[in-house]
Parts: structure tokens; C-alpha cells; sequence
């Protein structure tokens, strides 16, 4: 959620880092007698806002264990400064938000699409009409109790309702797409457009507003004025409201610029607004490098066919979004300019050159793009510039997955086409290859230390494909392996990711845990067949996470692993047979449990988890780290202030070194080992109390990989002031 400053317009992320419960928000509304925002999630649940930021969270609704079926609120009717009536699929409740109860709840059969008071009376729209009853009725939980109006009523025999709003002392209704006044049993027609259904009713200032879908809010002044806003201010409108200044503020659901004001509502124009952040919360792939993120936000259903998402990809570089897509960049349109069928979309798949930083966004529907962020030019590859050929029985250029090897090569996966692996070389050269083993199902590449190809498969017969390609030049010295459950440690042949981590390993991600590759040179031999870690559990031994569908793994400097599952995110030790974390939304502000794809920075130690309901961020204690130590070892904060509290971290060692923190006079105060490229320390000693004031000096030396590589034990790499 997002608020903007009237005067200014600046503009506040809200979110559950900020205290909201959920992510998914349905809707919100103001009470304006009590000055609480009421924010409506999808899943029912509801956070009361006050004006000091504290956050009360209602569960009850997705608590109701007296009815089965969907549970969401459609609408949402404010009496005063603590009756609320809500229109939900089930029904219609009343809850009183100053005491935080429900005092009603009324169970109808059919679905609610809106709720209003008017003159005492409680109305309910549905698509079997409108319900009414009177809200002094001592029973409003007995449906039985509610009449249906009909004929007698001024209302249609047969007839569907949607959306009230009291304005000038009578009750406009929503029925069957039209707008009427009702008063004194008749109903007045007030608007209807043809084609198009009713969205909404508003009014929070002079005006009544409604919206009507694919494309049009009109508006009555209470002088009878009356007429369609601006086109420019609309494109798929989903609410509008009026501010008491008189400005006029639109909701659409569009790509580019989805929210709109005008200063008035005579006003010919809009003015729009763009905030920082990707178009949507969908995301499907990411990568970073060079402190920048590239998020791909296409997907693939469960027989691998594209889900047509139109929100393109995006970059995250120096804080700022940045977002591609047909609306917004003409490269990514198709040749007919009317149709988005040839448009560049449903980005699958990201990587970063990590010899110039050109991006590479791989589409399921139509070949690669190259986005240089030097010159912002993008460049398309296809079957018309490129070896990248159409899958067979298909019309499209599907392009499943990418990998850059040590020499900077583009290993590009062409999903189903007849040479199914493709090569894009430093030069501009393009070469494909035909793997052999009969499989061109082929997704997600991770290559490991030997420069070997590992290839997602997406074939129910087989899991994963292992190529090499030997000497470029050669085709006569191709090798491929498909593994399976059959032949390997595969517990099914349902792979979700494949991912090598620092030391070459191969980690396979499956809907039944986690296969480990550590076969190195001799990855093709019968011998390799993978491994499934035995971890201890409450006592007992078990294969790591065989309970879990493993969606993504991600590798940060420590060589730790980051499994993304369907159940929220596990933090492995370095082999895996230590848990060192978990992260859910009961135990965090995880977004939603149903991880994506997570991706590390491993400068900074940031870990980019994308979940089912968007990205958010998490600032870890490991980075990147080098052979030896770099000359300009930072620490911060440095001087550490009597104020602060907490972890001061020491930057650019060597890979998981020794770290031992001494007093001038050398008495040892504290001592640890690295995460990759960086040790934190509490600013305490041995026995938990914080150190007194003056100078300390940290010593370091690489670990037993680099024992050739030791610092003098005499040479301090650092020093930290604390002060008390």
C-alpha cells in the first residue's frame, strides 16, 4: 500500500516491514469519524490503521468456521465511527471497529457484491437482486428475515444489483449495469453505457461518481450537471474518489501510468503519477550483478505454457525502477502494431554478462532480448538474427533458460526447437548444438566447475540433461547424460531449479527435497548419480527438505543455500546439513509463503526473495569473498557510538578467514570465522558485556583453503573505535 501527500506528493511505501499483516490488499476506505483506515486484504483478514501507525489486526472472518467456501469482502459500508457492514462472498457482517467484534453476521447463500444504509434500512446486492432489511430487526442474522425487492418494490422481476451510494437524500442503486435513483418505490434512470458494466459508486466530496467498465466514470453535481471525465484521465477504471479540495483521483488497472488527478472535475486533463517500483507484484526470474537487479515477470503453468503477463521485466539500479514492456518501449512491440500476439513478452529468464553488464532477458513466446543499461538500446534475437530456432509444433521461439560460462558465453536454452541449445559468443557469434539423448524439453542451465551443462528438463520422463560441449569447433565430441529417478538420486523427475554454487557443486531442486551433483570432471560417469543429505530432525535422520517442492535455490558469498519452497524460505549451511534459518509469514514480513525465485547480491549480502505476492528484501550478514583480503578493509559503523547497538561489520576479507578482535595490549576480546567476504561482530566480549571504550584491532587470516595466503599474525587488517 502507498500513501500520497496532497501538497507535495510525495509518497510512503506501506507493507508488513512497516506492521501491515498481510500483503494483497482488496481495498481500502477511510472512517472519517474516527480517523482509522480500514485496509481489506484478499484473504478477508483486516488491519485497522490508526493515525499514531498502529496496526490491529482482525482474523475472524478467515477465522469463520461455521460456512465452507471462498471467503473475501467485496465492499464495504461506513455508518460511523464504529459500525462497518461488509459485503462478502458469504454474506453480509457488522462489525464494530472500535471494539474490534463482530455484532453480526448474516450467512445468504449467494454472494454479496455491495452493502449501504439508507434510512435505517441495511441493503445487500447481489446477483439475484437486492435484499433489504430493517437495521432495528432483532434478528438480522436469520436470511429468512430479509426481503427481496422486486415489482412491488419498483424493481425489475429478474434482475442483478451492483453498488449504492446516498447522494442529495436519495439512494442510487446499481441494476443490471445501469445506474437509477431510487426514491419513493420507482426507480429514476440516472446513466448506463453500453457494453460496459457497472464498476463502482463514490462519494466522498460534491460529486456522485460511477464507473463504468471497459472505459468511463461519469459524474452528478447536485445542480443536475451531469456527463462523462476526462478520457485522458481513464483507461480500466477501478474506483475514483473526490478529496475535499475537489480533486479527483482514478484507480486504473492499465499499463503505464494506472493512477490519475485532476484539480477539478471540469477540468479537461489529468495529471499522472509514477512511483518507484515494478509495474506489479508478479515476478518469475532474477538476477544481479553489479549492484543492479533484473527481474523477469512472465510465468509458465504446469504444462509449461506461457501465462500471458504483460508486465514485461524490470531493473532495480541505484534505487530506482525501471520497467519494460510493449506499452513502454516500441522495441518490445511485434509487427502489427493492433495486436499484441507477436508482442515481446513472458520473460522467463535473466542474466547478466559479467564481462560488459549487458543484460540478457530470455521471452517464452519470442526469443531473446539485450538490454544495454549503458545506452538503454535494446537489441531482439531471433530466428531472423540468431540460431534460435521455433519449438516444433509451435509458432513461437521459446527460450527456457540462461547461463553465462567463464568466457563469457551466453548458453541460451530454445525450448522444443529441433537444436534445442544455442550459444552467443563474446563476438556477436551464434552457434546451436543438438545434445543428443533425445530430449529438447529443455528450461533452467546452471554450469558447473568443469564448464559442464546442466539443463532443467521438462519432460515427465526425465529430470535433468548434462551436456558438453567439448571443443566449440568439434561437434564430433558432444556429450550428453539424462538423469532421472530411475538412474540417479532423483527422488522423481519433477525438477523445479538447477543451480551450482561456489565450489562447482550442482543443487537440484525437486518437488521432493534437494540432489546434490558433487561429481566434478567426472560428472559422466555411471558413478555420479547425486546425493540426498541425511540431516538430523528431532532425533531422527532424514533427507534434507524431502517433505518440501523445492521452487528455487540461490548461493550467497558464504556458500550458504537459500531454498525458496512453497512453505516459505530455509537457510542451509554450506553442505546442508545445517539449518541456520527459516523465514515464514508468521515468523517475519515474508509477503506470502509461496516462494518464486530468490536471488543474492553478493556485495552487499542482500538477499531478494520473490514470493507469490511480490519481492521483499533481506539484509544478510554474508558477501561475496576473495582469495586473499582486500587492501581497503571497511568496518562500519566506524567510530562505533555509545548509542548504537548493533552488528558492526568488517568488509573485503578472504573467504570464510579466521577473525580475532583483540585490545591494544593483545588480549583476545572476541574471535569468529567469516561469512564469505565478511564477519560481523556484536561489539561484545567473551562473557556478553560490551566492551569499554578505545580502540580495537582486527587480525585475519584466510581460511585452510588459503593457508599460503595467511596474513603476518602481527599485522592488524583493521581497527574499530568504540566509544561508551
Amino acid at each position: 500500500m502507498l500513501s500520497v501527500d496532497k501538497t507535495d506528493f510525495a509518497v510512503d511505501f506501506l507493507s508488513t516491514v512497516d506492521g501491515l499483516s498481510n500483503a494483497g490488499v482488496e481495498f481500502i476506505r477511510y472512517n472519517s469519524f474516527s480517523n482509522i483506515l480500514i485496509i481489506v486484504y484478499q484473504n478477508a483478514v483486516i488491519d485497522l490503521l490508526y493515525e499514531d501507525g498502529e496496526v490491529v489486526t482482525l482474523n475472524q472472518i478467515r477465522n469463520f468456521q461455521n460456512f465452507s467456501g471462498e471467503k473475501r469482502i467485496n465492499d464495504m459500508h461506513i455508518l460511523n465511527d464504529s459500525i462497518v457492514y461488509l459485503a462478502a462472498t458469504y454474506g453480509v457482517s457488522e462489525l464494530d471497529i472500535l471494539n474490534t467484534e463482530f455484532r453480526s453476521t448474516t450467512l445468504t447463500g449467494v454472494e454479496v457484491s455491495s452493502v449501504h444504509v439508507f434510512e435505517e434500512d441495511l441493503y445487500a446486492a447481489t446477483e439475484e437482486g437486492i435484499y433489504r432489511i430493517s437495521t432495528n430487526n432483532v434478528n438480522p442474522d436469520d436470511f429468512g428475515n430479509w426481503d427481496l425487492l422486486g415489482p412491488s418494490e419498483g424493481f425489475p422481476m429478474d434482475y442483478s444489483a451492483q453498488g449504492f451510494e446516498t447522494f442529495e437524500g436519495a439512494l442510487y442503486v446499481g441494476v443490471n449495469d445501469t445506474a437509477f435513483r431510487y426514491e419513493n418505490q420507482q426507480l429514476e434512470y440516472f446513466y448506463a453505457e453500453t457494453g460496459s458494466t457497472l464498476q463502482f459508486m463514490s462519494h466522498e466530496g460534491t460529486l456522485l461518481l460511477v464507473g463504468f467498465r471497459p472505459g468511463r466514470v461519469v459524474y452528478l453535481h447536485p445542480d443536475g450537471r451531469t456527463g462523462p471525465l476526462p478520457f485522458n484521465c481513464i483507461f480500466t477504471p477501478n474506483y475514483a474518489i473526490e478529496d475535499e479540495r475537489g480533486r479527483l483521483w482514478y484507480g486504473n488497472e492499465a499499463v503505464g501510468s494506472d493512477f490519475r488527478y485532476a484539480e477539478n472535475f471540469e477540468q479537461g486533463f489529468c495529471e499522472s503519477l509514477n512511483f518507484n517500483s515494478p509495474f506489479s507484484e508478479a515476478v518469475w526470474n532474477m538476477s544481479i550483478a553489479n549492484g543492479q537487479l533484473w527481474m523477469a515477470s512472465g510465468g509458465l503453468d504446469q504444462t509449461l505454457g506461457p501465462i500471458f503477463i504483460r508486465d514485461g521485466f524490470a531493473s532495480l539500479i541505484n534505487g530506482q525502477w525501471t520497467v519494460y514492456n510493449r506499452d513502454l518501449r516500441d522495441e518490445l512491440k511485434g509487427d502489427d502494431l493492433n495486436s499484441s500476439d507477436d508482442d515481446i513478452q513472458v520473460f522467463v529468464t535473466s542474466a547478466i554478462n559479467p564481462g560488459n553488464s549487458k543484460v540478457y532477458m530470455g521471452s517464452y513466446i519470442e526469443g531473446l532480448v539485450e538490454v544495454d543499461p549503458a545506452s538503454d538500446e535494446i537489441t531482439a534475437y531471433n530466428t531472423d538474427n540468431s540460431t534460435l530456432q521455433i519449438a516444433q509444433q509451435d509458432i513461437r521461439v521459446r527460450v527456457g533458460g540462461l547461463a553465462f560460462d567463464e568466457d563469457n558465453n551466453l548458453w541460451v536454452s530454445n525450448n522444443s526447437a529441433p537444436a534445442p541449445l544455442s550459444v552467443l559468443m563474446p563476438g556477436g557469434e551464434w552457434r546451436s548444438f543438438q545434445p543428443g539423448c533425445s530430449q529438447n524439453s529443455v528450461l533452467d542451465i546452471a554450469i558447473d566447475g568443469s564448464g559442464y551443462k546442466w539443463i532443467r528438463l521438462g519432460s515427465s520422463s526425465a529430470g535433468l540433461l548434462l551436456f558438453d560441449e567439448g571443443d566449440m569447433e568439434d561437434p564430433n565430441d558432444d556429450r550428453c547424460r539424462v538423469f532421472t529417478a530411475n538412474n540417479s538420486e532423483l527422488p522423481s523427475n519433477d525438477v523445479n531449479c538447477v543451480t551450482a554454487d561456489i565450489d562447482g557443486d550442482i543443487w537440484v531442486g525437486t518437488t521432493e527435497g534437494v540432489v546434490i551433483f558433487e561429481c566434478g570432471s567426472s560428472a559422466f560417469d555411471e558413478s555420479c548419480i547425486g546425493t540426498r543429505r541425511i540431516v538430523e530432525q528431532d532425533g531422527f535422520g532424514a533427507r534434507l527438505l524431502e517433505t518440501e517442492n523445492v521452487i528455487d535455490i540461490a548461493v550467497d558469498g558464504a556458500n550458504r543455500k537459500w531454498i525458496g519452497t512453497q512453505n516459505g524460505v530455509f537457510l542451509l549451511s554450506p553442505s546442508g546439513e545445517e539449518q541456520v534459518d527459516r523465514f515464514t509469514v508468521a515468523n517475519s514480513p515474508l509477503f506470502d509463503n509461496n516462494i518464486v525465485d530468490i536471488a543474492v547480491d553478493q556485495q552487499t549480502g542482500e538477499v531478494f526473495i520473490g514470493t507469490a505476492k511480490g519481492i521483499i528484501s533481506y539484509q544478510s550478514d554474508a558477501v561475496e569473498g576473495g582469495r586473499v583480503h582486500r587492501s581497503d578493509i571497511l568496518v562500519y559503523p566506524n567510530p562505533v557510538r555509545e548509542d548504537y547497538e548493533g552488528p558492526i561489520a568488517i568488509n573485503g576479507l578472504a573467504r570464510d578467514a579466521v577473525v580475532k578482535i583483540t585490545d591494544v595490549t593483545g588480549k583476545l576480546v572476541f574471535e569468529t570465522n567469516a561469512l564469505g567476504g565478511q564477519a560481523v561482530w556484536n561489539g561484545r566480549d567473551y562473557n556478553g558485556r560490551r566492551v569499554q571504550t578505545g580502540v580495537y584491532l582486527v587480525f585475519s587470516s584466510s581460511n585452510a583453503r588459503n593457508t599460503s595466503l595467511n596474513a603476518r599474525p602481527d599485522a592488524a587488517v583493521a581497527k574499530i573505535m568504540v566509544i561508551n
